[in-house]
């Protein structure tokens, strides 16, 4: 009898340090993203306007999710830095950066009302914004050093995240009709923009990742384009996407990133 209390005993302490280890361990890795919580975003993109000139070959539509009026042809770059911070794990804010520019041309669509009026523009544009981001799929992190997760896709690694935010976009609108300048009429220069938007990023290794944000910046002005239609019913607003690479900071114990 005493040996099978002795078994029973050992049994238990067993199942005992196995449960504490499995459980320190699991508290461990919940709590991984903690060390790297700090993140360095740059890359390059891409800006579709949506406005009252140029536009798809239908009626111009240019609210805040109508990337059917999108006119390829008049598609301009933009480059971007930001800092993001993961609040919790799922939950992230990030401050951007972006310059760039915006066109759109009247010649570009064949609807018959906009490519008899001839007009065009191009703008430069600068947007300081901030962005909360909520992950639908969980962020992971490939392995410390190895490139294997670009030969093999795996979908595990690929993080999708909604986004939405505020920011002030600043533009200066060089409008011309058949090649010749307009004047630029008397309006505020500056306007808020309000990113509404999707992401997909994608963990190389634990200290990289890159991936590709869509989002539309919704503005309060009609006059990006130098022109306010008097049929228009919607603010100007242009369609962003970025092609990013995310660099993850060590957090110190003090809770700062460490560069």
């Amino acid at each position: 009898m005493s040996i099978i209390l002795l078994k029973m005993n050992r049994l238990i302490t067993i199942l005992l340090i196995t449960s504490f280890f499995q459980l320190c361990v699991g508290s461990i890795q919940a709590q991984s993203w903690k060390r790297s919580r700090y993140e360095v975003n740059y890359g390059v993109g891409n800006t579709f306007f949506m406005g009252d000139l140029g536009g798809s070959n239908k009626t111009a539509k240019h609210g805040l999710f109508s990337i059917q009026d999108v006119d390829i042809l008049s598609t301009r770059p933009v480059i971007f830095l930001a800092a993001r911070y993961k609040v919790i794990e799922r939950v992230a804010l990030k401050l951007n950066f972006i310059y760039g520019s915006i066109s759109a041309n009247d010649k570009n669509t064949s609807d018959p009302g906009r490519n008899a009026r001839a007009l065009s523009f191009t703008s430069s544009i600068i947007e300081p914004s901030i962005q909360a981001e909520l992950s639908i799929l969980k962020e992971r992190s490939g392995r410390k050093y190895s490139l294997s997760n670009i030969k093999y896709f795996k979908f595990k690694y690929l993080n999708t995240y909604v986004l939405f935010g505020a920011g002030v976009v600043i533009f200066d609108p060089k409008a011309q009709k058949e090649g010749i300048d307009i004047p630029q009429g008397t309006y505020n220069k500056t306007a808020l923009s309000i990113p509404v938007g999707i992401g997909f990023k994608y963990g190389i290794n634990r200290k990289w990742s890159f991936g590709i944000e869509l989002s539309n910046r919704y503005t309060t002005s009609d006059f990006l384009d130098n022109h306010s239609d008097k049929y228009s019913k919607a603010n100007d607003s242009y369609f962003v996407m970025l092609y990013q690479f995310t660099y993850k900071l060590k957090t110190t114990r003090s809770g700062l990133p460490k560069f």
